[in-house]
């Protein structure tokens, strides 16, 4: 199995700029590397140069029309340049879904995704079996290349159609646990979660995962998770910001976790 990543800076956004996805490269690589994937198997594609730990980033073209859709071209351009032909799995997933604990490839047909709190794909943490999901690859990325649909509602469209529904695996929901939905998607996972999707910037998504915001009386994140991230954002909080708010829905804790 490759662990695939995609870093794609922006100099427009502060949140993409090259200094602050690095930070994000940095954790993202060491956390790897301490869940014993091999150097070799952590793939990390971008457009800028970089290399951290052994482990140096691959500079490629990538889309143009969709930012966020990045991670396709990622698989593309994996496909077709180091593993065509050959049987592989790829984990390709978002900067800021953190391996949470050593796991093994899940059972699934040709792609292996999770959803949200309802029945919607999540693009952020999805295993693609090689060569056996090529075309869909392929298809995906030929209608993002349009520029009329962004990635999540691409892949939802297309891995939805009835010729093709058959060779998606719906996975547990422990494979990506954000934050919008949180408390159900936490619930239905199988312990402990392996991936956790949050990102370290966004205040609200730090305490559901690390601070029990939604009271569960529960932490998603590992202790090894948690202090590895705190050594990269040392000014992340230790405590709940407004406790009166673990009264609100859950609708409302997670309005800003779109993950």
């Amino acid at each position: 199995m490759k662990n695939l990543m995609v870093a794609n800076a922006r100099r427009k956004d502060r949140r993409y700029k090259t200094d602050a996805v690095s930070v994000l490269v940095n954790a993202q690589i060491e956390n790897s590397l301490n869940l014993n994937w091999r150097s070799r198997d952590i793939l990390i594609l971008g457009n800028f140069k970089y290399r951290y730990m052994d482990v140096k980033v691959k500079t490629i073209n990538l889309n143009t029309h969709c930012f966020t859709g990045s991670k396709m071209w990622g698989v593309k351009w994996v496909k077709d340049n180091w593993y065509e032909g050959k049987k592989v799995v790829i984990w390709a997933h978002d900067l800021d879904a953190w391996q949470n604990v050593e796991f093994k490839e899940p059972k699934f047909a040709h792609v292996g995704i999770a959803q949200y709190s309802n029945t919607k794909y999540n693009g952020g943490s999805i295993f693609w079996r090689l060569p056996e999901s090529n075309d869909l690859i392929d298809l995906i990325c030929s209608e993002l290349d349009k520029g009329q649909e962004r990635e999540e509602p691409t892949l939802n469209r297309i891995l939805r159609l009835k010729e093709y529904k058959k060779r998606v695996t719906v996975l547990n929901n422990t494979f990506n646990v954000g934050c919008s939905g949180f408390v159900k998607r936490y619930n239905r996972s199988e312990k402990p979660i392996h991936v956790c999707h949050f990102h370290p910037y966004n205040r609200l998504a730090w305490e559901t995962h690390a601070l029990d915001r939604n009271n569960l009386g529960e932490i998603s994140i590992t202790k090894r998770l948690e202090n590895l991230i705190r050594k990269y954002y040392p000014d992340l909080a230790t405590e709940i910001f407004r406790k009166e708010t673990l009264d609100l829905p859950i609708k409302d804790l997670s309005s800003n976790c779109p993950t």
